[in-house]
């Protein structure tokens, strides 16, 4: 069975949902999914897991992203970005240098209000199809961590920042934040991912490529599922152990890591695992496991 994780830069104006439909399409395979919504009028990297992959996507969405966002200053839309209508203009100048200074304000953890056009689900409803219907709710403030974001351009009206994000975090939000603290106006042109944990743009397969490009050639192309799973450290038991770790047994180890850890047995991996102790004797048992004997692609 078919597994892995497809690095797709997904273009401006068609839904996540569709680029899941032509990578089924294209490997001939109904277990496909990816790993959190990018935005209709946004571009970028879009992890597409597949098969047993899938397992993975909740691993996935908790990773940093990166993005790259061109903003205009002195106005204000409805959906916070180029595709709305403008409910706001301001006439105020915002030189370089206060530019800079208010936007570093917004490194570290900063609270934010989900807009209402987002994919955010409340009482079982998308925010978005709210929104449509002339419907705005109270949306809670949430916590989120800005790690970096830097000025890439300016030239005012527009400028272009760089955002290193925690899962969560609203760009369109960010940006609307920033121009409301510089006392006037700001909304997302263009919005890019470029990034999202270990999967990077400039090695993504652009999603208009996906029919075009040959089944086996785009199979070449999956991440094996552990590569979601970095953040999690290694263990390696013998070769021996990949039954009784496949079939869920309980296995002593002669390691004490406290924690849920990524578990190999010899080269092959096999899971997810957690390590605890009993007795003063150390032991594993699997949480996840995506080894399959029958996997002849990863």
């Amino acid at each position: 069975m078919l597994k892995g994780i497809l690095n797709i830069n997904k273009e401006k104006g068609i839904s996540s949902a569709r680029v899941v439909s032509l990578v089924r399409r294209a490997l001939d395979m109904k277990k496909v999914g990816h790993t959190g919504t990018l935005d209709l009028e946004a571009s970028g990297v879009l992890p597409i897991v597949i098969g047993k992959a899938t397992r993975v996507s909740d691993y996935m969405m908790t990773k940093d992203k990166v993005y790259e966002t061109e903003l205009i200053l002195g106005a204000k839309t409805d959906t916070l970005d180029a595709a709305g209508k403008i409910i706001g203009k301001s006439d105020k100048i915002v030189s370089e240098d206060k530019f800079l200074e208010v936007m570093n304000t917004f490194k570290g953890e900063i609270e934010q209000i989900p807009p209402m056009y987002s994919a955010l689900k409340v009482n079982g409803k998308k925010l978005y199809d709210l929104a449509r219907d002339g419907i705005e709710i109270e949306r809670k403030r949430r916590k989120v961590k800005v790690y970096d974001i830097g000025l890439l351009d300016f030239a005012f009206p527009k400028a272009i920042i760089r955002v290193t994000c925690s899962k969560g975090t609203y760009i369109r939000t960010l940006v609307d934040d920033l121009g409301e603290k510089l006392g006037t106006f700001a909304y997302v042109n263009e919005l890019k991912r470029v990034r999202v944990g270990d999967f990077d743009i400039k090695d993504a397969i652009n999603s208009e490529d996906i029919l075009e490009i040959p089944k086996e050639a785009l199979i070449k192309k999956l991440y094996p599922v552990d590569t979601a799973l970095k953040d999690f450290e290694k263990i390696t038991l013998d070769k021996k152990y990949l039954d009784s770790l496949v079939n869920g047994q309980i296995v002593e180890v002669g390691v004490d890591f406290g924690k849920i850890v990524r578990v190999y047995a010899g080269e092959d991996f096999v899971g997810l695992g957690r390590n605890y102790c009993e007795n003063n004797k150390k032991f594993l048992k699997m949480e996840k496991v995506f080894y399959e004997r029958t996997d002849k692609n990863i």
